[in-house]
């Protein structure tokens, strides 16, 4: 038999030709759902991890930025020990220029809102101060600070470091104080 006369039944179905089963309108409905909800699940995820590295990078700039803080501090208290050496003061325009160093250090903590806070006289409290010891004083009661050894600061309103300070303790047996010696 030649090829054009094979019978129908003998040809093979073209792809086109097969016969679909219905769509199941129910399912369709179904598998979008699930495809909206898989988006959207996508989409929440992906913007918590955005939120989440936007944070992690601000502490992480926070972190940075609060450590050169701290060593602009320790600058300004090197300024402040040399200032109170007779050496210094005795040349003026050394002294001069110093100073003027010093206030621009100052201007530029300020600007990033670093300030310092006063120790003297206050009461103690160990999340703005570090006792480095006690002492007797008729000046000061129990508890209170007498001597400010390294000023404290606050950067933002938080402790960028605390006041390193000396209590008075005119009782040696005051319950408390033992912790702070």
């Amino acid at each position: 038999m030649q090829k054009s006369q094979r019978k129908p039944s003998q040809l093979a179905a073209h792809p086109a030709q097969k016969k679909h089963k219905p769509f199941d309108l129910e399912e369709v409905r179904a598998a979008l759902q699930e495809k909206d909800e898989l988006h959207a699940k996508t989409l929440a995820e992906f913007d918590n991890y955005r939120k989440r590295v936007a944070k992690e990078g601000d502490a992480t700039a926070k972190s940075a930025i609060r450590e050169l803080l701290l060593g602009m501090l320790a600058v300004q208290d090197s300024f402040d020990r040399a200032f109170q050496s007779e050496a210094l003061k005795a040349e003026p325009q050394v002294y001069q220029g110093m100073r003027s160093i010093q206030r621009q250090i100052r201007q530029l903590l300020e600007q990033r809102n670093v300030m310092s806070f006063d120790s003297v006289g206050q009461a103690f409290n160990p999340s703005l101060h570090e006792a480095v010891g006690t002492e007797p004083s008729q000046k000061f009661s129990d508890g209170v600070i007498s001597r400010e050894i390294e000023r404290g600061y606050l950067w933002e309103e938080k402790v960028l470091r605390p006041a390193k300070v000396v209590v008075v303790q005119n009782n040696p047996a005051s319950p408390g104080l033992d912790t702070m010696a």
